[in-house]
């Protein structure tokens, strides 16, 4: 068993939580960041509202009171290697058919469009999941963002909130937020990041299952 599989196996126990396994109830919402709020929306739909704050478009580095820009590679390790995922062979390898939608994303209202690659994926010809994704330097920084806008659009309905890093001494750590919210989307919504790749998707009720093990393999 490779060193990863401990921490792929976590990520496939709170995923499955999230799609349902299990409901958490928080009465207190946590703190995410000090960073502005936005405006709060009943949109039932995936596009949380035209005010969502805006962010750098990626390419524009974080900064932060420590040191972001300097990180550790062990010798012999290619970094650019890991984060060359082929999302399209993994659709593909697991039956997904990507089809083009106007249906925008988080992702997309959140970084005005920025890179994100957007598309709703169909299995057995049924809706799967809406699937977003953006690569970049800050995507740790879209990724705080993210919480900080949805955590002033959650409304009194939201449950099986799940705010987590897994972290493992052979891996990249996995930032993972997921929700339920009929304010804003009437699907089941999880962020992964893992380097420096952030994903979104919405999640629907049929292809809850592969979508989880995509998302296990798009942490890799």
């Amino acid at each position: 068993m490779s060193s990863a599989a401990p921490l792929l196996t976590a990520l496939l126990v709170v995923v499955t939580l999230a799609l349902g396994g299990a409901d958490y109830y928080f009465k207190e919402r946590p703190e995410f960041t000090d960073t502005p709020a936005v405006e709060d929306t009943a949109n039932p739909s995936a596009s949380a509202s035209s005010d969502v704050a805006v962010i750098p478009a990626q390419g524009t580095p974080a900064t932060t009171g420590s040191s972001s820009s300097s990180r550790v590679v062990k010798k012999g390790v290619s970094t650019k290697k890991k984060t060359s995922v082929d999302v399209g062979a993994l659709l593909t390898s697991f039956q997904f058919m990507p089809t083009q939608t106007s249906e925008a994303s988080l992702l997309q209202l959140i970084t005005q469009g920025s890179n994100a690659q957007t598309m709703v994926l169909l299995l057995n010809n049924d809706r799967a999941a809406l699937f977003s994704w953006i690569e970049g330097d800050n995507t740790k920084m879209i990724f705080q963002s993210v919480k900080q806008a949805l955590q002033e659009q959650f409304s009194p309905k939201v449950t099986g909130l799940i705010d987590q890093t897994l972290t493992s001494e052979n891996g990249p750590p996995i930032d993972m937020l997921a929700f339920s919210d009929p304010a804003i989307s009437s699907e089941k919504v999880i962020f992964i990041r893992v380097r420096d790749r952030l994903y979104e998707f919405h999640i629907a009720e049929k292809g809850a299952e592969a979508v989880s093990a995509l998302i296990a393999e798009l942490s890799k």
